[in-house]
């Protein structure tokens, strides 16, 4: 057995992460259900690859404005119960979408509505989901948690919109939207009952959450790999991930198929995310990870760059594959990066900015896209989105100091500064 089996074993024979790990697994695939079930109703709806980029806003915005006292909540509080607390708000706003698309509510806005809440929710939860692995896993198997939770999201982000697809065509959309208002009860449920294996030392904050923010900031930018790794999840987030949205895009005027066919695509980026997780998971001298986030912009800008002269769906297929590989690589690869640097009891907070930097880029690469794609078309759109991605390896790749290396630093282990 591989050291990389063993520690992937030891991993999940934690029961207390094993639960977390299966319920996020079964919730992240209600979420991309969701995820695709939308942005396919609002362009049934007004037949505008825009709408689809206003979605993204609408998931993300609140999101990222809240992030940050979700951060702050995270290093305070009790991070079970905050995340018990964040999923049934978002169960709520789960079951308002559902609702709403049962009796037949067909008005753009109103149906954005519940997704705003939903983000707002999320944004109170990410923080405190992040650092919550590190509370359930010896310190020396955090790079296998972080990796192996890639896995679980991956796989939910290939399965979820499978089922959603194939949901659409039979049953409609609503019911897509009902299996994703149940798996958040499930988390709450699962959390009722594990706990973190290291009790969570509270950190006290007497200032305001905006200077704590500040002091966070402040922190970062004394780590060059975590900076690193913030600028390459940014570029990732604006022109790589919006390709998920805007395969309904592509699936309605380039390729001219159903929406089962649109699912099957969503599946295959997300089966090409798994397959690369190897490349995360192994041993950090062998392929460390600045190596695999540059090699996951320079796979990300090939593959993008492929699918904006493909015409046919059957051709574009394995470029999916090959695509969603190199797009984890960067979006896994940066997140493990920052996990692996940071200090302790900075880590809610840090990983909050690391949040709200790139679920910031992915609104905006939408709204981009989504007027650019109706401007000039959507291939035309990810030809330049994958030239820009080469613009932004070639610059990283020169940076003074080591560049990409640099994401490769220790942890820090240093004491809280008085």
């Amino acid at each position: 057995m591989t050291e990389t089996t063993a520690q992937r074993r030891s991993v999940l024979r934690h029961p207390d992460f094993a639960w977390f790990w299966a319920s996020s697994l079964v919730s992240n695939t209600g979420m991309w259900m969701s995820n695709l079930t939308m942005p396919v109703v609002l362009y049934q709806i007004t037949g505008s690859a825009l709408w689809v980029g206003i979605f993204s806003v609408a998931n993300f915005l609140p999101s990222i404005l809240l992030t940050p006292l979700g951060g702050v909540w995270a290093d305070r509080y009790d991070r079970r119960i905050l995340m018990m607390l964040t999923q049934l708000g978002m169960g709520v706003a789960g079951a308002s979408l559902w609702l709403m698309l049962l009796f037949g509510v067909r008005e753009p806005a109103l149906l954005l509505l519940p997704v705003v809440v939903n983000g707002a929710f999320g944004g109170l939860n990410g923080p405190s989901f992040m650092a919550f692995i590190n509370d359930l896993v010896p310190r020396d198997e955090l790079r296998a948690a972080v990796t192996i939770n890639s896995i679980q999201f991956n796989i939910a982000r290939a399965f979820g919109p499978m089922v959603a697809g194939l949901l659409l065509v039979t049953t409609g959309p609503a019911w897509a939207l009902f299996v994703n208002f149940l798996t958040y009860l499930l988390v709450v449920v699962v959390l009722l009952f594990i706990r973190a294996r290291t009790p969570q030392v509270l950190v006290k904050h007497e200032s305001k959450m905006l200077v704590e923010m500040r002091k966070a900031a402040a922190y970062m930018r004394t780590q060059r790999g975590i900076m690193l790794a913030i600028y390459a999840g940014i570029a990732g987030a604006i022109f790589g991930q919006p390709l998920h949205a805007f395969s309904v895009v592509l699936a309605h005027t380039v390729y001219h198929v159903d929406e089962f066919k649109l699912g099957m695509i969503n599946a295959l980026l997300s089966l090409g995310a798994i397959l690369s997780i190897p490349l995360l998971s192994g041993r950090a001298r062998r392929f460390p990870l600045s190596r695999a986030v540059a090699w996951g912009l320079g796979g990300s800008a090939a593959g993008i760059i492929a699918l904006s002269i493909i015409p046919s769906y059957e051709i574009a297929l394995p470029v999916f594959v090959f695509t969603g590989a190199s797009m984890i690589l960067v979006m896994a690869g940066t997140n493990t990066v920052i996990q692996l640097i940071v200090r302790n009891d900075l880590r809610g907070r840090v990983l909050a900015l690391r949040q709200i930097s790139f679920m910031s880029g992915i609104p905006i690469g939408a709204v981009l896209g989504g007027w650019a794609s109706d401007a000039i078309g959507v291939q035309p759109y990810l030809m330049w989105t994958g030239l820009a991605l080469i613009v932004v390896l070639v610059a990283m790749r020169y940076l003074p100091a080591g560049g990409f290396t640099s994401m490769d630093d220790p942890h820090d282990a240093a004491e809280p500064q008085a």
